[in-house]
């Protein structure tokens, strides 16, 4: 379930992160890059205001929702809790505007931002229903429609009028109406419904998870702030366009991997079988590594031409250096998102995560004040990827005190074995435009897979030898 699960989920990242990356190929060559550094702005509003104030209230509600999922009332709650952030996060722009603390050049931008903040909250709580609820294929339905909304309005938007917002605009419209591909039954608010006492135990727990995301979302985008601030809208805008060719492949890998395998996590700690839990955490964690590993070495390895082949020619030059970078970023930011920081919300002590936010981003905030002088863009990516280290080493070290997380050895000795060979075999090719993407893309795959079967990673061999005597039967009567 949890192999075929996966599958669904990274295919319904996987397939909508091509037309994402068709999206930022597009963009970077109908807009300038200091265009493509506003839109960049508008992004880094839009997810920080969703990691502020709404991503905590998705988590909750993949953890409470097998305990009460046939309560009436908690659906009803939980959106209730939604339509109040949205009316908190207007009256504080508002505020701001009415206060003068947004710059005059920065407000449309931070309008259309806060749109953009409530259409992806929107979408990804929506999403979280389908994950709780073990539909993999209408969340593959809602992130297909979604992303070819996005590309289609952002793209025309951007041809017609070459103008950040009026692209930021299009793709917050493209996320709204992406829920309606799926078949997911959405609640609605009721404050008729409304339990008190439900909201008080998702606050307690939702708080301090809340704090924890809008610590590690100021880091995120104090960053991004400070590069523009530093270096200019044109180093945003870099640095924006390798994030998102990164992000679009390693971030929905992760994130479906971990769709599948947290919530079987989930069902074996509600029975308060936690041998289960734990053997099914080793799995998910060992699946995660194989799969993030050489993919992020797989775009370090073919950097060069992932930046020739797919980005406008203003761009080349600044992405490809920052791709190993950012690929090392993601790969450590996707282990702790979407395995060692399940320790904080299975064992309910959300608050322990507060002090890692908080280290990782004084890590990333120092490195980046002393580093983007020197090296622009690079210095960021640098001092994100080391950022992400340090937040490992926390959640490894101090998960344990609220829910032992193993850690995958035995795997990731096999993974490492696995990424080497595959080094090995695409180092000597080409690295420029879709023939070195190519070559090295497919014979790196092809390397890793058959060193993973002669090692039997994740017991590859075992399902194959299984799989062929399964089929040989029917294959010799088609062959008589």
């Amino acid at each position: 379930m949890l192999i075929r699960n996966s599958a669904i989920y990274m295919l319904a990242r996987l397939l909508p992160g091509l037309f994402s990356l068709a999206t930022t190929a597009a963009l970077t060559r109908l807009l300038d890059p200091n265009e493509y550094g506003l839109y960049g702005l508008a992004l880094v509003i839009m997810m920080f205001g969703s990691t502020l104030g709404f991503d905590w209230l998705g988590l909750a509600f993949l953890r409470f929702y097998q305990d009460r999922r046939q309560d009436p009332r908690f659906g009803a709650t939980f959106m209730s809790i939604f339509v109040a952030l949205v009316a908190i996060s207007a009256g504080v722009l508002s505020l701001a505007l009415l206060f003068g603390v947004v710059p005059p050049h920065l407000v449309g931008a931070a309008m259309i931002g806060l749109v953009m903040v409530w259409t992806f909250a929107w979408f990804e709580l929506v999403c979280r229903i389908a994950v709780a609820e073990f539909q993999p294929l209408q969340y593959l339905r809602m992130n297909l429609g979604r992303s070819f909304l996005i590309f289609v309005g952002a793209a025309a938007a951007a041809w017609l009028t070459r103008n950040a917002l009026s692209t930021a605009a299009a793709t917050a419209v493209g996320m709204f109406l992406g829920v309606f591909f799926g078949n997911v039954p959405i609640p609605r608010p009721s404050w008729r419904l409304f339990d008190r006492l439900l909201s008080r135990e998702v606050l307690v727990f939702g708080i301090p998870m809340a704090a924890s995301m809008a610590i590690g979302a100021l880091a995120e985008s104090g960053t991004r702030f400070i590069l523009v601030d530093i270096e200019s809208a044109r180093g945003l805008g870099l640095f924006t366009a390798a994030a998102a060719l990164v992000q679009n492949t390693l971030g929905v890998m992760g994130t479906g991997i971990s769709s599948a395998g947290y919530s079987l996590v989930l069902r074996d700690v509600v029975r308060d079988d936690h041998v289960a839990a734990q053997r099914q955490l080793l799995v998910n964690g060992t699946l995660l590594l194989a799969v993030l590993a050489p993919a992020s070495l797989g775009i370090a390895l073919t950097g060069n031409s992932i930046a020739t082949s797919l980005v406008g020619s203003k761009f080349v030059s600044g992405v490809a250096p920052l791709m190993p970078w950012m690929a090392l970023c993601s790969f450590l930011s996707g282990m702790v998102a979407c395995y060692f920081d399940q320790a904080f919300q299975l064992g309910k002590k959300p608050h322990l995560k507060i002090w890692s936010a908080g280290i990782t981003g004084l890590v990333s905030i120092g490195l980046c004040l002393f580093l983007i002088p020197i090296y622009g863009a690079m210095g960021a990516a640098i001092a994100l990827s080391a950022a992400a280290a340090v937040s490992n080493v926390y959640s490894i070290l101090i998960g344990q005190y609220a829910y032992r997380i193993p850690l995958p050895v035995a795997g990731g000795v096999r993974v490492a074995i696995c990424c080497a060979v595959m080094t090995l075999a695409v180092v000597g090719l080409p690295n420029s435009g879709w023939t070195g993407l190519i070559l090295r893309a497919g014979f790196g795959a092809v390397a890793y897979a058959l060193a993973a079967i002669a090692l039997n990673l994740l017991d590859c061999r075992d399902h194959i030898i299984r799989f062929a005597k399964r089929i040989a039967p029917s294959l010799g009567s088609a062959h008589e």
